[in-house]
């Protein structure tokens, strides 16, 4: 769904309360495009909204999760392998990953096997892997 042409920045005044308030344990991206935000990349893929927006300049410091990795819009225009590395890149820690459409059993070890890979080929860095890791040990753990 594209929303530049009706999303207004008001609509993030209730977030920046709910973040200020520490009432915000973590939050959930939508697959929505904003040309405003940014021209390329709908919102769970794209740097300049989770970590830009959501974690800069709102200030959120929780783990935050994709909408489903899957969806037709998301696996149609960039692949699951893509989406799964743009993601990470763009500042998501959790990814969702209904398993839904067309079942495949080996998702989550063939996704562990992607992000490794990505790591090794120095696309997504260990430094990036852990800073999710760090932020959802402390909601989980409370550390």
């Amino acid at each position: 769904m594209d929303v530049t042409d009706t999303w207004s920045e008001v609509e993030l005044e209730p977030f920046s309360a709910l973040v200020a308030a520490g009432l915000a344990d973590a939050v959930l991206t939508a697959h929505v495009f904003n040309a405003q935000l940014d021209p390329a990349n709908p919102a769970t893929l794209s740097a300049p909204t989770v970590t830009g927006l959501l974690r800069e300049r709102i200030g959120f410091g929780g783990p935050i999760l994709s909408d489903d990795l899957q969806m037709g819009a998301i696996r149609d225009a960039y692949g699951y392998e893509e989406a799964v590395a743009l993601a990470i890149e763009a500042g998501i820690d959790l990814l969702v990953i209904a398993n839904q459409i067309v079942y495949d059993a080996e998702v989550a070890p063939r996704t562990v096997d992607l992000i490794e890979g990505l790591v090794r080929s120095g696309r997504i860095s260990e430094a990036r892997i852990d800073e999710s890791w760090q932020r959802i040990q402390r909601l989980t753990l409370g550390v």
